[in-house]
């Protein structure tokens, strides 16, 4: 070959490399631009309301919610429950009889008339209305938990159909030895269902003791009025009577 067509041929050869060149860095900034142009269609479509977007659609307006009151049920189980009704228990009270007294008068004679006072009636109480019964147990015969050691003063009362009573005051005082009752000990008729449904008690707190009307019981109704005598207690230091039952029953 000679030395001018191979001059030649590196000159063509030149140019296909630079013309190579200039194509190569054209496909890069299209395909650059491509990326970007892509890049800002996702933009877009993500977030039409971006700033780059020349077409915003118009801003909706959020819908108003009204808010709404639901009432407030109770649960469907459940079950309203009765009221009990109180039924109120009539106290027997103290009964009096009114007996007349006698009155003397004058006789008159027409022409000297006087008034003549007439008899009067005085009002005498025929006494309380509860007698009382006592009798002697062993504790374990009401109180199967109890022992020799517990010394007890129980009993009921009753109305004169045998009716229990309840609601009655009971009270107990005076003295055992070593042990003194003051003030008096309180209780109700009805609080002690082991001596029927008006049962009382009281425990006294020692052993059994020895005594002769030392202690007393008497009953009374809620207004503070006495509807017995004040009963004096016998007691016994044998554990065979270290129950006292005392029955109140009305006359």
């Amino acid at each position: 070959m000679s030395p001018t067509a191979s001059k030649k041929s590196k000159s063509v050869r030149g140019k296909k490399r630079n013309s190579d060149g200039l194509y190569n860095i054209l496909t890069i900034v299209f395909l650059l631009a491509t990326i970007g142009i892509c890049g800002v269609v996702f933009s877009i479509f993500a977030n039409p309301y971006s700033a780059i977007n020349p077409f915003p659609p118009n801003t909706p307006i959020p819908p108003t919610i009204t808010p709404t009151i639901t009432p407030l049920m109770p649960d469907a189980t459940w079950t309203p429950e009765p009221t009990p009704i109180l039924t109120e228990t009539s106290t027997p009270r103290p009964t009096f009889t009114i007996e007349p007294t006698n009155t003397s008068f004058v006789m008159v004679t027409p022409s000297t008339a006087t008034n003549t006072a007439s008899p009067t009636r005085t009002v005498r109480p025929t006494g309380v209305p509860y007698g009382t019964t006592v009798q002697f147990f062993d504790s374990t015969t009401f109180r199967p938990e109890s022992s020799c050691g517990d010394f007890l003063v129980a009993g009921q009362a009753l109305d004169s159909k045998n009716n229990h009573v309840i609601g009655l005051i009971v009270k107990l005082g005076g003295s055992l030895p070593g042990k003194s009752f003051n003030p008096v000990l309180t209780t109700l008729t009805g609080i002690v269902p082991a001596y029927g449904q008006s049962g009382f008690e009281f425990a006294l707190g020692i052993p059994p003791v020895t005594s002769t009307k030392t202690i007393w019981v008497q009953l009374f109704d809620q207004s503070g009025a006495p509807l017995s005598e004040q009963l004096y207690l016998t007691t016994s230091g044998d554990c065979n009577k270290n129950l006292i039952l005392v029955r109140f029953k009305q006359r």
